[in-house]
């Protein structure tokens, strides 16, 4: 009798600590979804904000390429207003080109 209640002692010792283990494992498993949880949700709010710090770049980039182009446009008219032939008269004698030299000896 005495090795029967033994043998049933332990094996209620062991079933007790397989239990026992069984049960810190799914606590274990739970605390690491909850972590992983965490750690996905604070990702997804970086990621959230690193979109609207790329949204908010790429409107300035936009607004400094309509101000760039403008400026271009600026640039063009003004070459093209610079490159146009200008109709200036000159008010030079024609009467001093068609003089004879003076300076030549007759033969």
């Amino acid at each position: 009798m005495k090795r029967i209640s033994l043998v049933a002692a332990a094996a209620l010792l062991f079933a007790g600590a397989q239990l026992h283990a069984q049960t810190a494992k799914q606590d274990t498993a739970k605390k690491a979804a909850a972590s992983s949880a965490k750690t996905a949700e604070k990702a997804a709010t970086k990621a959230t904000t690193a979109a609207k710090t790329a949204d908010k770049a790429a409107t300035t980039a936009k607004t400094e390429a309509k101000v760039a182009t403008s400026a271009a446009k600026s640039a063009d008219a003004s070459a093209d207003k610079a490159a146009a032939p200008k109709s200036h008269k000159k008010g030079g004698k024609k009467s001093a080109a068609a003089k004879k030299d003076t300076t030549a000896k007759k033969p």
